[in-house]
């Protein structure tokens, strides 16, 4: 007599279930990781350009730049990131200035972070789609959302 052996179609059906199921949770929880990691990006540029700007200020006794003495909200001298673009905006004065950065990849569309000459850090806006919070954002916002529940 002769045994078969084998996956009955049976067994393979419940093993694909399994993996769908897994998968279901798995690359959303992924997917909201890898967002997560990049907005560390905006905050560490954000963070740096403004010490780098209080150092100015410091030397020059102002924020605003000139051409024998630039700063990093003259063009070219602005942080760099691959998923950020990093502005002064608006111009900054004698006493003041703001710090934006926003996100130009895909993923990152719609979320904008600020920091100002006082350390404040704001989330101006983040993207309408993907389940982001509007907790925390806006121009009364005190701190950089990271997450899509609103948490700072």
């Amino acid at each position: 007599m002769k045994t078969s052996r084998g996956f009955t179609l049976i067994e393979l059906m419940i093993v694909v279930a399994i993996v769908a199921i897994l998968s279901a949770i798995a690359l959303p929880a992924y997917n909201s990781y890898v967002t997560r990691s990049k907005l560390a990006e905006a905050f560490s540029g954000l963070s740096g350009a403004s010490v780098a700007l209080q150092q100015y200020a410091q030397d020059n006794r102002t924020y605003v730049p000139t051409a024998a003495s630039p700063n990093v909200c003259t063009s070219g001298n602005a942080p760099t990131s691959t998923d950020f673009s990093f502005a002064c905006s608006p111009a900054p004065t004698t006493t003041q200035f703001t710090i934006t950065a926003t996100g130009i990849t895909p993923t990152l569309i719609g979320m904008t972070y600020s920091i100002d000459q006082n350390g404040t850090k704001r989330t101006l806006s983040v993207p309408s789609s993907g389940g982001w919070s509007s907790n925390n954002v806006g121009s009364n916002s005190t701190c950089w959302v990271r997450d899509q529940s609103g948490d700072c």
